[in-house]
């Protein structure tokens, strides 16, 4: 008991030397000083409590200021505030352009109604574009902007039908860009005379088209002659011309032909392989007779050749049916036209074992692109009652009882292509700057094509080749399955 008083001395002027080094000394602290005294006289060996007993009992505010050394480290922490961040700059919208308002942006859909030839029934294109473009307004839109989509339709085969179509999608409606395109020498009407913006399906960036336009084209086909060009190293990779006897080359047409054929006599000079003859059939013949007369002296010429293998560039359809029933092996860069040329009578397995090239991942073997389910997944769910097939070996398609999955797919291309350009062109949308955005975007996908890009000058963005080969006895009709992965042409 007798060392009690000393011990509480002690712990009382620890406590006062603490709370002097945190506040400085002085202030409403102070008072809790005032036994301090007494306690450090009974205990003179305790350095630490020296400055407490030396303090005044009583500090005015003006004394802090002679004790500065402790006051400096605290001052951030009870003093300074962080600075505000920088509000945002609020995005101004303005009526920028035709077809433009603050709110909207108003899109003209040219559609073609390919029933009318008795295959590929498409369906009504009304409800499609309605729930994939309010999908697009759900998400905000373009910068806040939503789309109001305008559908024209036509009959591909007659012209009148088709300027039309341009007049009311450019005149009546205004619309900033038509989606999806038009036919032949309507684009013309779209681009040059009405300077709209036209991308999509039905646009071939090139050439006089490309020459003329005085808007804005973007199209998901292959740029320039590189599809060609890979086409030919492949099959050489592959050794498909091992063993040849005569090689021969087809074009489908004089302006095919007039396009590529210095590339392709360069290529096949790469590979060491010598082209024996080259063919070329013009597809406007539309006379029957005029046609197999054709088809009959090109056969004839070909056997006289020797050749045994032939490689087709352009629309397969001439070349496979004119050399179909020769027993020769062909290769054929494009490999749309294979139904067309078994449905002309050619015996499925004479095409067996034909290489050719897609520039999309739509075969049924393929697994569906999450880009591509999403989008078909949109507009299933606002058309419940319709049937949504993905086109394979005995699907087929009737007025009756149409199948969405290939119009809905396609939209989904057009829409998903004029939506990345718009949003890399920015808020303040015109044909400028969407131009210039079309030239930034320089790596890009679509629903089934993986590989896409654009640039200035390139404006056919697809960059992706997949190589295929035909099944004669795979179905009835036969069928083309994958070979590999896809080539990535992107340069």
């Amino acid at each position: 008991m007798r060392h009690r008083p000393t011990l509480t001395a002690l712990l009382l002027a620890l406590a006062v030397f603490a709370t002097a080094c945190t506040t400085g000394g002085g202030g409403e602290d102070e008072p809790a000083v005032e036994e301090s005294p007494t306690a450090a006289a009974e205990e003179p060996a305790a350095d630490p409590e020296e400055p407490a007993e030396d303090a005044p009992a009583e500090q005015t505010p003006e004394d802090d200021e002679t004790e500065p050394a402790a006051e400096a480290p605290e001052e951030p922490a009870t003093d300074d505030e962080p600075e505000p961040a920088p509000e945002p700059t609020p995005i101004v919208l303005t009526a920028s352009f035709r077809g433009v308002t603050e709110d909207t942006i108003r899109i003209g859909v040219g559609f073609w109604d390919v029933s009318l030839f008795g295959f590929g029934f498409f369906g009504d294109p009304k409800p499609v574009w309605d729930a994939l473009t309010g999908a697009v307004n759900a998400e905000g839109g373009i910068y806040g902007r939503s789309l109001e989509p305008y559908i024209a339709g036509f009959n591909p085969a007659l012209p009148n039908e088709m300027l039309a179509a341009c007049i009311t999608l450019t005149e009546d409606h205004e619309v900033f860009a038509v989606l999806g395109g038009l036919r032949g020498d309507a684009n013309y009407c779209v681009s040059e005379q009405h300077e709209t913006i036209n991308v999509g399906s039905q646009v071939n960036a090139r050439g006089e088209l490309l020459e003329r336009a005085r808007a804005p084209l973007a199209s998901f086909r292959l740029s320039g002659t590189a599809g060609e060009e890979v086409f030919i190293t492949e099959l050489a990779r592959r050794g498909w011309f091992d063993g040849a006897t005569a090689v021969g080359v087809h074009y489908d047409g004089s302006e095919t032909q007039d396009r590529i054929e210095d590339v392709v006599r360069a290529a096949f000079a790469d590979i060491g392989v010598e082209i024996a003859i080259t063919m070329n059939i013009d597809d406007l013949v539309l006379d029957d007779d005029a046609i197999e007369s054709q088809t009959e002296i090109m056969q004839q010429q070909v056997a006289d050749a020797g050749i045994d293998r032939m490689v087709i560039f352009g629309a397969a359809a001439t070349g496979l049916v004119t050399y179909g029933d020769l027993g020769i092996q062909m290769a054929a860069v494009d490999s749309t036209n294979f139904e067309t040329a078994v449905s002309s009578g050619i015996d499925p397995m004479a095409l067996d074992g034909t290489i050719a090239t897609a520039d999309r991942l739509n075969l049924p073997s393929d697994s569906v692109d999450a880009e591509t389910q999403k989008c078909l997944d949109v507009v299933m769910a606002a058309l419940p009652d319709e049937r949504f097939e993905r086109p394979g070996p005995g699907v087929e398609n009737s007025e009756e009882d149409p199948n969405y999955w290939n119009y809905t797919v396609l939209a989904c291309r057009d829409l998903s292509l004029f939506v990345q350009i718009a949003t890399a062109a920015g808020p303040e949308l015109t044909n400028d700057s969407f131009q210039a955005g079309l030239d930034s975007l320089s790596q890009a996908s679509l629903p089934e094509i993986p590989f896409l890009s654009f640039g200035p000058g390139k404006y056919n963005g697809n960059d992706t080749m997949r190589f295929v080969q035909f099944d004669g006895d795979a179905d009835e009709d036969g069928e083309l399955v994958g070979l590999g992965d896809p080539v990535d042409l992107t340069p």
